[in-house]
């Protein structure tokens, strides 16, 4: 399976001179568990509902007062479209990350999840079981021994 197929095409994004607040306020609107920072339409760093809260504790100030780009991690891990989903979770693995922005060229496409990956697992394993059922028919037909 390829991460374009089971991507999120729309990512929620702010500017690079947001705030803390700003991306809590994108990711409730959006329903999303991050925000991509953007500038000039490239992404240049991600915060996630992790980093503002650990940025709102150890601040100790509102959170309208705290950048975003003091919060971000960057530079951002990404993946292209037409990686698989191994690829995706390999790098999610060695990156100690649970999202990559979806890059193709210069240009962001998307955003996948360990989530994503993980709900679709079960689709991968009923393509499995269906390519060796088809192995196992083909193996049995008289006719292509």
């Amino acid at each position: 399976m390829r991460v374009d197929e089971i991507m999120t095409e729309a990512v929620a994004t702010v500017g690079l001179d947001a705030s803390i607040a700003d991306c809590a306020r994108t990711m409730l609107r959006e329903g999303a568990g991050s925000v991509v920072v953007t500038t000039d339409d490239r992404p240049v760093g991600i915060v996630t509902e992790s980093d503002a809260l650990q940025a709102g504790v150890a601040a100790g100030k509102p959170l309208s007062a705290i950048p975003a780009r003091s919060t971000m991690s960057n530079p951002i891990k990404w993946v292209r479209p037409d990686s698989t989903t191994r690829v995706a979770a390999e790098k999610m693995r060695d990156q100690h990350v649970k999202k990559l922005v979806v890059v193709d060229g210069a240009d962001m496409v998307g955003i996948v999840t360990a989530t994503d990956i993980a709900f679709h697992l079960s689709d991968v394993a009923r393509g499995i079981g269906e390519m060796v059922e088809l192995k196992d028919k083909w193996e049995s037909d008289r006719r292509f021994r």
